[in-house]
């Protein structure tokens, strides 16, 4: 498969991405349960406190436009969605990708997560991923340092008065910030990153010692009510109910080694395989900063992963942590490459010349692996299946009304089809 055919295929799937994206933001953001737009309800108007600034931005747009709040909500999402993954294309247009690099792509834990679980489809993290990919294109070598240190010096806190979990995501920011200043021992990392992460450590701290009152919460959904005819729940009712001090370790009581540790120690470990095979076939070229003379290209994203286990250790949603960490994970491989930081060698790789040689056999092992399963949001979530087709049909079920295809109701098969696949 040349490169032009794959980059035809990868702008096909990033436009579905995001049409059926804005379809069911669209089609879910007046449903009155759903956590995407719950988290963000939370505002300032009861005082401060943590995310509350997402709030104020969709309350400010809604009342300059004279919307209903979650038009507002649904206007932000799409736009933030789509920019996105606009930015994503445009940013790897011009690279060629080898067969275990097409894998690496298009991973269940990268862009089609959020439509398989769509509890996770317009949730904050997009902000993350938009961010990121943003510094990305500001480290090209046409940009000064100087640039991409105030980006981040600016825009990282502000992303933590929306979403403050972007805080244990800040090494991914620190690698890039590594390679563009070109911080060779670590006395100059340990110099130069705290001026650039201040801010950001500065919002935290006051995000830790300042948490909202229980007469500021009641006072904050007063004024949703009030002002929107909205209430609190989900993400904006559990906002003082699972705080940021650690006191949500009790999950783990109602989970087991199996399945689900065990569920979830397996979805890392294929879910990440490409990747983290590209990694391993890889070196960086230069030894001309801290990260490329100490880490080998594989150990330095296993370091990366080690903060953000404390999400694991204290939060439900362990899909959506794959995703975000899955997806910044893929975005730096991809600076890397497009950088020529690193060099892959996948010369005389032995699955590579089957797959060259028997196209079917590539394409059914590439729809399973891509297409055919996800994870569920929580941790106590089993294991989808037939993602793709589950987008389709159900999605069709939408746009067509009606309820569901079926014949000959009665029939094991279409039995088996309700049940299982439905």
């Amino acid at each position: 498969m040349d490169n032009t055919s794959i980059k035809k295929r990868f702008l096909l799937y990033l436009i579905f991405i995001i049409s059926l994206s804005i379809f069911y933001l669209y089609y879910k953001h007046d449903v009155g349960t759903d956590t995407s737009i719950s988290e963000w309800l939370i505002n300032y108007q009861g005082g401060f406190t943590r995310r509350g600034l997402g709030g104020e931005i969709n309350i400010f747009f809604a009342k300059i436009f004279s919307i209903p709040l979650r038009d507002s909500i649904f206007f932000i999402q799409a736009i933030n969605n789509s920019i996105y993954i606009i930015l994503l294309y445009f940013y790897v247009k011009d690279l060629k990708f080898s067969i275990i690099q097409i894998f690496a792509l298009f991973s269940p834990l990268f862009l089609l997560y959020p439509l398989a679980e769509l509890e996770a489809l317009g949730r904050k993290e997009v902000l993350i991923f938009l961010f990121f990919i943003s510094t990305l294109f500001f480290s090209g070598k046409k940009f000064r340092p100087a640039i991409l240190n105030f980006i981040i010096f600016i825009f990282f806190p502000v992303l933590c008065l929306i979403w403050e979990q972007i805080i244990l995501f800040a090494p991914f920011f620190a690698v890039i910030l590594i390679n563009k200043n070109k911080l060779f021992s670590f006395s100059d990392v340990l110099t130069k990153l705290p001026i650039i992460f201040f801010p950001s450590i500065f919002v935290i701290i006051i995000i830790f010692l300042f948490p909202l009152s229980k007469q500021g919460h009641t006072e904050m959904c007063s004024f949703l009510t009030n002002q929107f005819e909205e209430r609190c729940y989900m993400s904006a009712d559990l906002l003082i109910k699972n705080t940021i001090y650690f006191d949500t370790f009790y999950i783990h009581k109602e989970v087991n080694f199996f399945p689900e540790y065990f569920r979830y120690i397996m979805i890392f470990l294929i879910g990440f395989f490409p990747l983290h095979l590209s990694l391993f076939k890889s070196h960086f070229i230069l030894k001309e900063n801290f990260v490329t003379k100490y880490f080998s290209p594989l150990s330095l994203f296993i370091c990366l992963y080690i903060p953000i286990l404390l999400l694991f250790a204290f939060g439900h949603d362990w899909g959506r942590w794959m995703n975000i960490t899955y997806s910044l994970s893929i975005l730096l491989y991809l600076y890397f490459l497009k950088e020529k930081v690193i060099s892959t060698n996948f010369d005389n790789y032995s699955i590579l010349k089957i797959f060259s040689k028997k196209k079917f056999l590539f394409f059914l092992v590439f729809y399973l692996f891509a297409f055919f399963w996800s994870p569920k949001t929580l941790i106590t979530g089993d294991i989808a299946t037939n993602t793709l087709y589950k987008i389709l049909y159900n999605s069709s079920k939408i746009i067509f009304g009606f309820e569901g295809f079926r014949i000959l109701q009665d029939n094991p098969i279409i039995q088996f089809h309700k049940e299982f696949i439905e």
